[in-house]
C-alpha cells in the first residue's frame, strides 16, 4: 500500500460526478478542506501508509458545504452530503449514496436562528415522496418536542426530551403511528451522565431502544486534557467491560489532530489522522497552506 494524497482534486472530482438533480448544482468556493485519513495497521502499530476517508470542505465564509465519505481500500466515494445556505443557515441537506440521491430535507428557522420546521424527502428512482416534516419546540435552545406530520398534516409520530442543565438529555420518548418511526429509528433514550466539579461529564450508560426491537446498552468513561479539551473516550459493555479505549490529540490551535482507537486488550487498532487546507486563491494546485 502506498500513500494517496487525496485532498482539492479529488474533492473537486466528486462534485461533479453526481446525479442528473445534482450536476445543476452551482460551482461551489472552495476555502477550506480537513482531510481525515486512515493509516495501515500492522501488529498492533501503525505505518507510514495511509488513505484519505473523509473530507469536509468550507467556502471563504467557513460554511461546510460538502462532506465526502471514501471507501479506505478503494477510495470510492461511497457517502456523500451537499448543504445549501441562505446566509450562515443550512435551507437544504442533499444525502447522497453512491452517487445517487436517495434523502433531501428542506429547513426553516425561527427569529432566533434555530430551526422552526424540517421537511425530510426519501428518493428512489423516478419518485420522491415527502416523508414527514418535523416541527420543533425549544426550552433554553434544547429541543425538548418534535412533532412529526405527513404530507396530508397528520401527525404520525412525536417525540419528547428532558434535559438537565449541562444540556444532556436524559430521556426521550418517541410516540408513533404504524409505518412511520423517526430518521435514526430510536424509539426511547435514557442518558445517566456524572459530572466532575468543573461541570465536565466523566461518565454516562446510555440505554437506547430501536423500532425494530432492539435494546443497547452502553457505558461511556471521559477524560480531559490540562486545556480541558476531551482527550480520552473509554467505551464499556452494559456489564462494564471495556470495549474500546480512543484518545484524541490537538495541534496549537486546539484543532483535533489525532484520533488513536485501542481495543480491550490496548493493541492499537485504529489511527486517524485529521489535516487541515487552506486556499487562499482560486489556483488550487499552487496556493495550498497547511494550517495544522
Amino acid at each position: 500500500m502506498r500513500h494517496i494524497n487525496l485532498t482539492f482534486a479529488a474533492a473537486l472530482l466528486v462534485l461533479l460526478v453526481v446525479d442528473a438533480r445534482g450536476q445543476n448544482r452551482p460551482p461551489q468556493n472552495v476555502r477550506r478542506v480537513a482531510v481525515t485519513s486512515r493509516y495501515e495497521i500492522q501488529d498492533g502499530k501503525r505505518t507510514i501508509n495511509s488513505r484519505a476517508i473523509k473530507q469536509e470542505i468550507k467556502d471563504s465564509l467557513d460554511r461546510l458545504h460538502t462532506i465526502l465519505y471514501r471507501d479506505y481500500e478503494t477510495q470510492v466515494v461511497y457517502r456523500h452530503i451537499w448543504h445549501t445556505f441562505e446566509g450562515k443557515q443550512i435551507v437544504r441537506t442533499d444525502e447522497f449514496a453512491n452517487e445517487k440521491l436517495f434523502r433531501f430535507s428542506l429547513f426553516t428557522y425561527t427569529p432566533d436562528s434555530l430551526v422552526a420546521t424540517q421537511k425530510v424527502y426519501m428518493v428512489s428512482p423516478g419518485d420522491t415522496v415527502h416523508y414527514v416534516t418535523l416541527t420543533f419546540k425549544y426550552q433554553n435552545r434544547l429541543p425538548v418536542q418534535v412533532e412529526a406530520r405527513n404530507s396530508k398534516g397528520k401527525r404520525v409520530y412525536s417525540t419528547q426530551s428532558v434535559y438537565d442543565a449541562q444540556g444532556t438529555e436524559l430521556t426521550r420518548r418517541v410516540k408513533a403511528q404504524k409505518g412511520y418511526v423517526p430518521i435514526d429509528s430510536i424509539m426511547s433514550k435514557t442518558c445517566v451522565p456524572v459530572y466532575n466539579p468543573q461541570n465536565q461529564k466523566i461518565s454516562e450508560t446510555i440505554t437506547l431502544l430501536y423500532s425494530d426491537g432492539r435494546k443497547q446498552v452502553n457505558q461511556f468513561r471521559y477524560e480531559y486534557n490540562s486545556k480541558g479539551l476531551l482527550s480520552v473516550v473509554e467505551e464499556l459493555s452494559a456489564e462494564g467491560n471495556l470495549i474500546t479505549r480512543k484518545t484524541l490529540e490537538y495541534n496549537e490551535k486546539n484543532m483535533l489532530k489525532f484520533i488513536s482507537l485501542y481495543n480491550s486488550d490496548g493493541v492499537l487498532i485504529d489511527y486517524q489522522a485529521i489535516r487541515y487546507e487552506l486556499y487562499p486563491t482560486l489556483d488550487r494546485t499552487r496556493s495550498r497552506i497547511i494550517e495544522y
